[in-house]
């Protein structure tokens, strides 16, 4: 009896254990459309801040690269500027890489693009498009910024 309960227990252990590890997700900010000079926007602190959070508090082992800030909107899939964090994330074992590119635009519209790498291929598992320039508190901004990236979690394996 005592060896049925062991041989069970062990293959529910070996079978749910590798359920329980998160995946490794480097993260990088691009702010595009405001002038080199000024400090970090608070919307983008803002997007850093929770995409950090979600992630974490979902179970994910989580890393971020320094916030760049381009004159414009770049127009490939992946941006050159971030192929030396991309490489840091490669390095030291990561699994995804998370670009957020947050495009302030004419009249203050702001736009964010989630786009979701896999570290072995560079290649594009999931874009996300955020453009919702409404005027709202900080905690309806907050949320709807959560469920943005619960779409891109629902990818990480």
């Amino acid at each position: 009896m005592l060896k049925k309960y062991l041989i069970f227990t062990l293959l529910f252990c070996a079978l749910t254990l590798p359920c329980l590890f998160g995946a490794a997700v480097s993260c990088l900010v691009i702010e595009t459309g405001l002038p080199q000079g000024d400090p970090k926007s608070q919307y983008s602190a803002m997007w850093e801040n929770t995409l950090m959070e979600y992630l974490f508090e979902t179970g994910h082992i989580v890393s971020n690269g320094r916030m760049i800030r381009l004159d414009r909107k770049p127009s490939e899939s992946f941006p050159t500027a971030a192929e030396r964090a991309y490489q840091e994330a490669r390095e030291n074992g990561m699994d995804y890489f998370l670009i957020a590119i947050i495009d302030k635009g004419l009249g203050g519209a702001q736009t964010v693009s989630l786009r979701l790498f896999s570290t072995r291929s560079q290649e594009l598992i999931k874009e996300q498009l955020y453009a919702d320039n409404r005027q709202k508190s900080v905690k309806e901004e907050n949320e709807n910024i959560k469920r943005t990236i619960g779409l891109i979690a629902a990818q990480l394996k």
